[in-house]
């Protein structure tokens, strides 16, 4: 069941943003967070600035990974995944990127899930929708897409 957890508009302070997904996402032991805008709407910025929040070294580049799809972060013992599947075709398989076993990720972005089709898209415990409200004006907006288990595990 969906639950809208945020919505806040930029002017509101991008470091309050950050901090109210931080904590949601912080009682996740995994999560996956779609990322949903258009084109140059901030999503590679957001996920810049999480991980830099998170401590990701400023010496180490966040860039977008749209020709590459996937970029991979590793902040302590934790490993973080930004996907762009953007130019994601019929052929693509999230099982031969590596997504799927490559290593226990804390976090995945993804951006344009849905391109990856059919049986190729990771499911959402989160969404972030970034809208243009105006000139170099956005609204966020956390939606809660998976419940937590007694466990503390997420399930559909």
């Amino acid at each position: 069941m969906a639950q809208e957890l945020l919505r806040q508009s930029h002017a509101e302070g991008e470091k309050a943003l950050l901090n109210a997904v931080q904590r949601e996402l912080a009682s996740w032991p995994t999560f996956v967070l779609w990322l949903q805008g258009e084109m140059g709407a901030g999503k590679t910025s957001f996920v810049r600035a999480y991980l830099y929040e998170q401590g990701l070294s400023p010496r180490t580049p966040v860039v977008s990974p749209t020709y590459t799809i996937m970029n991979e972060y590793q902040i302590g013992n934790d490993w973080y995944a930004h996907l762009d599947l953007y130019r994601a075709d019929e052929n693509f398989s999230l099982q031969e990127l590596g997504v799927l076993d490559a290593r226990p990720y804390r976090g995945l972005f993804v951006e344009w899930p849905e391109q990856g089709g059919p049986g190729e898209t990771l499911p959402a415990t989160h969404i972030l929708k970034i809208e243009s409200d105006g000139w170099e004006r956005r609204i966020y907006t956390l939606i809660r897409m998976q419940e937590k288990n007694k466990e503390g595990s997420h399930e559909s």
